[in-house]
């Protein structure tokens, strides 16, 4: 991809919309937020300029599933949800992914007390 040229974020979520999931995973005693991208090996150069224009520090995996290499990005550290991911799609999906997004992220912020209280028990 040209680097001189910098996605939109409209662009980004547009894009996104289909690959991307908005799930929780449980991680010991608690459930997680994760967003995970994945993307087939030939897009490393737009996942890149995206992990980018975002600022996201996360490491983009590769692994192969069917004789297909695949790339994944998984986000899940509470400032980059809260600060990149969730502006970067809000208000920018529609259809079935507007909604499991909206349900993620008000999942998240209800979550989210309790991430703060629980560390201060």
């Amino acid at each position: 991809m040209n680097s001189l040229i910098s996605p939109s974020l409209d662009f980004i979520a547009g894009f996104f919309s289909t690959g991307a999931t908005f799930m929780w995973v449980k991680q010991k005693n608690l459930k997680v937020p994760v967003f995970q991208i994945k993307m087939q090996i030939s897009d490393r150069d737009l996942l890149e300029t995206v992990k980018l224009k975002l600022g996201l520090k996360e490491k983009i995996y590769e692994y192969k599933y069917k004789n297909t290499n695949y790339l994944l990005l998984l986000v899940r550290k509470r400032s980059s949800i809260e600060n990149v991911i969730i502006p970067t799609f809000d208000g920018r999906l529609f259809g079935n992914k507007a909604i499991q997004f909206e349900n993620w992220k008000n999942k998240y912020y209800q979550e989210k007390l309790n991430f703060v209280y629980k560390h201060y028990r």
